[in-house]
C-alpha cells in the first residue's frame, strides 16, 4: 500500500453547545451532531441541537475555520418524506459542511431536489468492501464511514481503489453486533436502533444464572460490550493507510468526559 501523508482530520461529537465549544478548544478539526429530527440518537430528549443552534454552531465552526456535519441517520418512513426535505433543505441554508446518512433514499432525495450536501456514508450502512464503496460514489457520496469489523488493510484498499474519503472510528463504544443489525433493543422494548431509540442493553451488566441449579454465577458482569475501543496506538498505522478522518464517539457524553 503507498504511503499517504495528508494529516487526517480529528472528528468529536456533540450533542449540546457546550460540548460543541469543549471539542474545539481541545484541538477537534470538524464535529458532527444531530439536529432534532432523523437521528439515531433520539430517545435522549435533553441532547441535540434545535434549528436555531444549528445555524449558530455551523456559523461558529466556520468562523474558525472548522467543520460540521450533520448526522442524518435513520431509516426514513415514507411519512416522513415531506418533513425530511425541508430539514435538508434548511441544512443546505446554513452550510452545513457533510450529513451522515445510512438511508439509500435520502441520496436520492438529494439527487432530485439538487441539494447538494456533501453525503458521507454512515457507519450503518456496513461499507466493508470496494465494490460496496464504488456503488456509493457512484450515488454522490464523497465519504464512507467504514465498517468496524473490518482490518486497516482493507481500508486502506477501498480508499486507493476508489479515491473516496475514508472515516474509521478511534475510540468509543464497539457494537456488539455489526453496525446497523442489532435488534435487542426492538426485541426487549419495541424500541428500534434503526430509529434512533436503541437503549443499549448491551451496555447494562447482568447476573449470570445457571439454567440448570439456578445459582449466580456472576453478578453485574458486562459480557456483551467488555471493553470499549481505544486505537491510539495503531494511529500511524491510519495515517500510512490514508484514512481521512479519525471519529471519536460518543454524541450523549458530557464534556467532562
Amino acid at each position: 500500500m503507498t504511503a499517504y501523508l495528508k494529516k487526517p482530520e480529528l472528528l468529536a461529537p456533540a450533542g449540546r453547545k457546550d460540548v460543541f465549544q469543549a471539542v474545539l478548544e481541545a484541538g477537534a478539526d470538524a464535529v458532527y451532531v444531530s439536529g432534532k429530527h432523523f437521528n439515531m440518537r433520539r430517545h435522549r430528549k435533553d441532547f441535540h441541537f434545535s434549528d436555531d443552534d444549528l445555524r449558530d454552531v455551523v456559523a461558529y465552526a466556520h468562523s474558525k475555520n472548522k467543520k460540521v456535519y450533520v448526522t442524518v441517520n435513520i431509516l426514513v418512513g415514507e411519512r416522513e418524506i415531506t418533513l425530511l426535505l425541508e430539514y435538508l433543505n434548511f441544512l443546505k441554508s446554513i452550510h452545513v459542511d457533510a450529513i451522515i446518512v445510512q438511508d439509500h433514499a435520502i441520496a436520492r432525495l438529494c439527487q432530485e431536489n439538487a441539494i447538494d450536501i456533501p453525503l458521507h456514508a454512515s457507519t450503518m450502512m456496513n461499507v466493508n468492501s470496494i465494490e460496496a464503496a464504488a456503488f456509493l460514489k457512484k450515488y454522490g457520496f464523497t465519504r464512507v464511514v467504514s465498517s468496524r469489523d473490518i482490518t486497516i488493510e482493507e481500508v486502506g484498499r477501498i480508499r486507493e481503489a476508489t479515491g473516496l474519503e475514508v472515516e474509521y472510528f478511534v475510540h468509543g463504544d464497539m457494537c456488539t453486533a455489526q453496525s446497523g443489525h442489532c435488534y435487542g433493543s426492538g426485541i426487549i422494548f419495541g424500541k428500534s436502533s434503526n430509529r434512533g431509540q436503541c437503549l443499549k442493553p448491551c451496555r447494562w451488566a447482568y447476573d449470570l444464572v445457571s439454567e440448570r441449579s439456578g445459582e449466580t454465577i456472576r453478578e453485574n458482569a458486562y459480557v456483551l460490550a467488555s471493553k470499549d475501543m481505544c486505537l491510539v496506538e495503531h494511529v500511524p498505522d491510519f495515517i500510512d493507510a490514508g484514512i481521512s478522518s479519525f471519529k471519536i464517539e460518543g454524541r450523549m457524553k458530557s464534556s467532562d468526559i
